[in-house]
């Protein structure tokens, strides 16, 4: 079997589809696209595919990634223009790669995302200017944080790996997955940065990383290459 990553962008009205039933819209959509499908084995076979990592409901995002598998070896392009053919309303294949062989789930792999925070009013970028360097400055950084085992006190400092400031806009790049995971509007609401009446601000995911040897961010497709 062969495996494929798929980039894709992810906005308007879906945005506010969630994670599983993004899956399941996306099933339907490869089902329809006459791939070859690798099934999963059992009374109920479904396709073998994955998403990288859950997006919270209502952000924007231009580097979701799917998994999918093939019973044969065919060229990304061609892959590319089946599921193009076929594609979500709102959403925009950015990207395919096949996948070496014997990498494991990308969900397990990725380690952190950068995201964009815009539309930022005139006092959360004040807010911001000011308990921006403060924490940057701390070695450590505990909070309280609802995990399914209840309230869990976690030093938060170690999952942002960059916080910058500029031209109105926040660029971050946090920590996800199962080795560490930091949502950015938790970051802003311990930074102080409350969503103004009707204009909260407008959050982007712009790229997935997985950890290389030397412990460098490198992109998926990167990863592929």
């Amino acid at each position: 079997m062969m495996k494929y990553w798929v980039r894709y962008a992810k906005g308007g009205s879906l945005r506010f589809v969630g994670h599983l039933d993004m899956l399941h819209a996306w099933e339907r959509v490869l089902r329809r696209s006459r791939l070859p499908l690798a099934f999963s084995q059992g009374f109920s076979p479904r396709p073998l595919l994955s998403l990288a990592a859950p997006l919270p409901v209502g952000q924007y995002s231009c580097a979701e990634y799917l998994e999918l598998e093939l019973r044969e070896e065919l060229p990304a392009a061609t892959v590319a223009a089946a599921i193009r053919a076929r594609q979500l309303p709102e959403t925009e294949v950015l990207g395919i790669a096949r996948v070496p062989e014997g990498t494991g789930a990308l969900m397990g792999l990725i380690r952190y995302a950068d995201y964009l925070v815009s539309e930022l009013t005139t006092k959360q970028q004040a807010q911001l200017e000011a308990a921006l360097p403060r924490f940057l400055a701390e070695s450590q950084v505990v909070v309280e944080m609802q995990r399914k085992r209840g309230l869990r006190q976690v030093d938060i400092r170690p999952l942002v790996r960059q916080a910058q400031l500029d031209d109105g806009q926040l660029q971050l790049t946090l920590a996800i997955g199962s080795q560490g995971n930091l949502r950015p509007e938790l970051l802003l609401e311990h930074l102080g940065v409350k969503a103004a009446a009707g204009a909260a601000p407008h959050i982007t995911r712009q790229e997935l990383y997985l950890l290389s040897e030397d412990a460098n961010l490198i992109s998926p497709l990167e990863f592929c290459r």
